[in-house]
């Protein structure tokens, strides 16, 4: 009798062993959820194209700036045009560098900070910092391009849109961060006007 009772008794150790493998204990750790990567590919798509747009704007402006010792060196037209053409394309080519890794950080920040996203179209997770990175990049490169400015900066406010667009995308998104610590909702604030003042200055 005992022999069987210690048999079944194993035999219920080992199945319960089983169901186990079979369904994990769920972890307690937090899970860090990001805007959808078609939204940060289409973004950037749509920056990059924005950039060539303006690229006879920059060759422009290389070309109005170039020095006038510079210039008489060079002597030949054709040598200086090919030279503002090289130049352009490389200022291309390094924007591209840069704006990537200005949405890596902006993608960082986006999941770590606030993890709380908005759903759009019923697929497309849209974060906080998402909205500030296009913000900062797009309107300021299309305005250029419909309105010839060269350098935007040099337009009336043109300072106070990054940090005040900053605040109205963290207010649209408040209810995602409204219950951190204090703390944590200063982090959130710098981080968000930090983010878009790299824009500006750069």
């Amino acid at each position: 009798m005992t022999s069987t009772e210690d048999g079944r008794e194993s035999e219920t150790v080992i199945s319960v062993a089983k169901v186990g493998k079979l369904r994990p204990e769920p972890t307690g750790g937090r899970e860090w959820v990001s805007t959808s990567r078609g939204l940060w590919i289409a973004g950037y798509i749509l920056l990059m194209a924005l950039v060539a747009l303006r690229l006879p704007l920059t060759r422009k402006y290389l070309n109005a700036n170039v020095p006038a010792d510079v210039r008489s060196e060079i002597g030949d037209d054709r040598l200086l045009s090919l030279s503002m053409t090289v130049g352009t394309v490389l200022f291309f080519l390094v924007y591209a560098v840069i704006i990537a890794l200005y949405f890596s950080l902006a993608a960082f920040l986006d999941k770590r900070v606030i993890p709380g996203k908005s759903v759009i179209a019923g697929r497309f997770k849209i974060g906080s910092f998402f909205v500030i990175a296009i913000l900062a990049t797009i309107p300021v490169n299309l305005f250029s391009v419909v309105f010839g400015v060269i350098q935007p900066r040099d337009v009336p406010g043109y300072w106070a849109y990054f940090p005040s667009m900053a605040v109205l995308a963290l207010a649209i998104f408040y209810r995602h961060w409204r219950e951190f610590s204090t703390g944590r909702k200063i982090l959130v604030v710098l981080s968000a006007i930090g983010l878009a003042t790299i824009v500006a200055i750069g």
